[in-house]
């Protein structure tokens, strides 16, 4: 009795039913997936947000200074070679911010250092002096490393106003030395006007100092006034010889002869 079995072309069946069983899935799923030939796939492009651009800032404006009212000189000064006495100039400054005397400018003033006396600074109408600090000094530089002669160099003197734009004004001058041998720097003066009350002390002080002078000039005037009105003398006091008056019966008598008696 034969064993049930499988022929030769059944079992060619089987396997290509299983073939297609295994294959047959997976290219349907591929084709479901896939997009039609000639189809374009859309796609969706979000925008793309363009950064803000920082805008340019405005230009700055300064500050507004604090209100004082220190008055601030600042100028140029150079050392002639011609002279001893220190010239002044009004100062100039290039895109650089290089200082220097205004080009083709004249001299607004002067600085002096005596060898006898304090130094003095003419600026304009004005002329300042000098005076010292408490300790007695007047004149306090600051040098380069601290050598003394050392340049660049900075001088600081108090001093005030005698008259003039800037009478009674009190502060400070700074010249500040760029080399030796006379090269100049920059000379800053700093000033405070005079307090109210010194102020009015001056100027009720002042017609009191008019009349005084006046009263001096009228002094002086008087002695050469009273002179000019004297005559001139043409015999000294004391040396004029008198002569008496002649009495009747006597006979004149000169200088050096004895009288003679009258005749009985």
């Amino acid at each position: 009795m034969r064993q049930p079995g499988f022929t030769a072309p059944g079992l060619l069946i089987i396997m290509v039913l299983l073939l297609i069983g295994v294959t047959g899935v997976p290219v349907a799923a591929r084709q479901d997936a896939s997009p039609a030939a000639g189809t374009p796939e859309v796609i969706d492009i979000q925008p793309v947000e363009t950064p803000a651009q920082p805008t340019a800032a405005p230009a700055a404006t300064p500050a507004p200074a604090a209100e004082t009212d220190v008055v601030t000189l600042v100028l140029w000064y150079q050392n002639p070679a011609d002279q001893d006495i220190i010239a002044l100039y009004p100062l100039a400054t290039d895109p650089g911010f290089v200082a220097g005397p205004a080009p083709g400018a004249a001299t607004v003033g002067t600085a002096d250092f005596p060898v006898d006396g304090v130094p003095t600074v003419v600026v304009g109408d004005t002329t300042f002096e000098t005076y010292p600090r408490p300790d007695g000094v007047i004149e306090r530089w600051t040098w380069l490393d601290d050598f003394e002669g050392a340049r660049p160099g900075t001088l600081v003197m108090q001093l005030a106003g005698l008259d003039g734009t800037y009478q009674n004004y009190f502060g400070t001058a700074t010249f500040v030395s760029r080399d030796e041998g006379g090269s100049g720097g920059v000379l800053t003066i700093a000033l405070r006007p005079p307090s109210p009350a010194a102020v009015a002390e001056q100027d009720a002080a002042q017609p009191a100092a008019d009349d005084a002078a006046v009263d001096d000039a009228a002094a002086e005037e008087a002695p050469a006034a009273e002179g000019a009105a004297q005559p001139e003398a043409t015999v000294d006091p004391g040396t004029e010889i008198l002569v008496e008056p002649e009495i009747e019966g006597e006979v004149p008598v000169t200088e050096g002869e004895a009288p003679v008696e009258p005749a009985a």
